[in-house]
Formats: structure tokens, sequence, C-alpha cells
């Protein structure tokens, strides 16, 4: 259960992946110890978790209007690797 999840990663930042946001992944200032959370591929995240989730929390993976969205191992690849990125690749 997402409360459950939350207690968990208490005073880590939780950042939500999903398709509708406009804040872009790169955005975000990743530090070690952040959690990131990714939906399902054929339905995103529940909207009972994007509304818990604060705006600047929520990132999208930019995409042509024509292409499908990124299936879900490649979607955490491509957010991992930034976040480890901006860590130096040290984390």
């Amino acid at each position: 259960n997402f409360d459950a999840c939350l207690e968990a990663l208490a005073g880590a930042t939780m950042y939500v992946i999903e398709t509708g946001s406009r804040r872009v992944y790169t955005e975000a200032p990743f530090k070690p110890g952040d959690a990131l959370l990714f939906g399902p591929e054929s339905r995103g995240l529940p909207e009972k978790i994007l509304s818990r989730t604060p705006a600047e929390r929520r990132l999208s993976i930019p995409m042509h209007t024509t292409d499908r969205s990124l299936n879900l191992s490649n979607a955490a690849a491509v957010v991992v690797f930034e976040a480890w990125r901006q860590n130096g690749f040290t984390t």
C-alpha cells in the first residue's frame, strides 16, 4: 500500500514518473536516497497516488506525439541513468 511505502521511505524525496506531467525528468535535482515510482505501462499510476504527489515531483520523459510511450524497463533506465549522472556516477 502507498502509505506503507511512504513510511518506509521517510525522509526520501519521492518522484513519480508519468506521462501527464509537464516537468521533464532532467529538470529534477536528484540526490542520493531519492525514490522513483513508475506505474504500469498499460495504465500509469493511479490518481490517488498522483493527487498526493506535489506537481514538482511529477516527472515525464518527453516523447513525440506520434510515438508510444517507452516500456517500463526503458523508462526506468533513462531516469535512473540521469539521476546517476547528476550525482557524478558515484552513488
